[in-house]
Order: structure tokens, then C-alpha cells, then sequence
């Protein structure tokens, strides 16, 4: 396409198996948040080995479209906008699909959503200081049952714009959700960031004032969608 822009990044892989399978579950985990993915050049592989267990490594460069220049179904030329959601508890909720439908029926979009989830390795500690393995292991149970409940409301959210195809990409992060918007954005870009919470008093995003970090982080527009958990 004429007037094309794309970005090249490089990713590190690993397996257990071979440099191919390495590369292969490179690009397939690439695919899943990366819009528009054209090429991938392989350009180092080494052996890794760590507790006596063998890992074939491979860095591969990536090309992908960042300009906001489509073909349409008709061979058409168009321009879409890109939408970052960042939602957990109230993804599934009608207010945002009904903010996500209302962004559909201005122009072309895509989005991707992230659900940011507490870091599990967060040392959790008794009421002496010391860290202990019982709670330890509840804190890691909690987290996966947290993450179950997460990746159920992203096939909810996904089955309801299931049209939207390859135009929807999702993906779960661990860790400070400023943290993890940063690493999404040195691989994409957007033109609006979508913020869903739950109201004040519920919400540890609006204690910690997330609307406003982020804001001042990325220096682009911001809607913050104030919802109840089963809107």
C-alpha cells in the first residue's frame, strides 16, 4: 500500500523443544496483540541452559503497520482509529459495549483491551513481618481464580463484537496498569485510551488516581467510564 508506515521491534523466544517451535510460538503469542503483523526475520538463535534444563532461544525482528491506513472489504482505501481499553470487573458491562458500538458508528475502528491483574509475586507478609509460604500459596490460588474470572469476561466481550475479527485483540497483564500500557504502546499505537472502573469508594484504580497517571504519561485523550460491577 502506498504511503505505508510500519514499525520494527524484536522479541526474544524461548523452548524447551526446538528453535523452530521457539519461532513458532513467537509469532503465534505476536499475532494475539499485534495488529496487522507482516513479517518476521529471524535474526540470532543460542542455547540457554538453566538448572540443568536446555532452551533453544531465537530473536526474530518484527515488522508491523503502524499508520492507520486500511483496505476495505470493497479494495477501498480507508482510515481507522485505534482504541486501548483498559477495563477489568466491569468489562463485560452493557455501558462500554454500548461506548464501544457508539466509537464503531463514528468511523472504522480497532481496539485492543487490556486487563490489568495484580502481580502475584507481590510478597504478601503475616501480621510480624514475615512472609509466609501459607499465604503465599492463597495468594497465588486467588490469582489464578482472579484470572479465570478475567479471561471469562474477555470471551463475553469478545463473543458480543465478534465481528470485529482481527480488529479486536485482547490481552491479560500483570503488574502497575501504567507499567503494562507502556510495553503495549512500544508496539502499537493509539488514538484514545478508554479507562472502565468501578464508582469511587470501590475502585483501587480511582484511589491511586489511574485516570490522571495515565493521562500525563501518554499525552492522549482519555474517557473514563465510571460503572457498577454488573451494570
Amino acid at each position: 500500500m502506498p504511503n505505508r508506515v510500519d514499525k520494527v521491534i524484536r522479541i526474544v523466544a524461548t523452548s524447551p523443544a526446538s528453535w523452530s517451535e521457539a519461532a513458532r510460538n513467537a509469532v503465534s503469542e505476536a499475532s494475539k496483540t499485534i495488529h496487522g503483523l507482516a513479517t518476521a526475520r529471524l535474526i540470532d538463535t543460542d542455547i540457554v541452559v538453566r538448572d540443568s534444563t536446555t532452551l533453544y532461544r531465537v530473536k526474530l525482528e518484527l515488522q508491523f503497520q503502524l499508520d492507520r491506513n486500511r483496505t476495505g472489504a470493497s479494495g477501498e482505501r480507508i482510515q481507522v482509529r485505534r482504541y486501548l481499553i483498559v477495563a477489568n470487573q466491569t468489562l463485560a458491562n452493557a455501558s462500554l459495549q454500548e461506548l464501544v458500538q457508539a466509537k464503531l458508528d463514528e468511523s472504522a475502528a480497532e481496539f485492543h483491551v487490556l486487563v490489568p491483574q495484580t502481580d502475584p509475586t507481590a510478597a504478601k507478609f503475616d501480621i510480624s513481618g514475615v512472609i509466609s509460604p501459607n499465604m503465599s500459596a492463597r495468594a497465588l490460588d486467588r490469582h489464578e481464580v482472579v484470572v479465570a474470572e478475567a479471561e471469562q469476561r474477555l470471551v463475553s466481550f469478545r463473543r458480543t463484537f465478534e465481528g470485529l475479527g482481527p480488529n479486536l485483540t485482547t490481552e491479560i497483564a500483570a503488574g502497575d496498569p501504567v507499567a503494562a500500557i507502556r510495553r503495549i504502546m512500544e508496539r502499537s499505537s493509539f488514538d484514545e485510551i478508554i479507562i472502565s472502573t468501578l464508582p469511587p469508594g470501590s475502585s483501587r484504580w480511582l484511589k491511586l488516581d489511574l485516570p490522571t497517571r495515565i493521562e500525563r504519561a501518554f499525552n492522549l485523550p482519555l474517557t473514563t467510564l465510571v460503572q457498577t460491577k454488573t451494570d
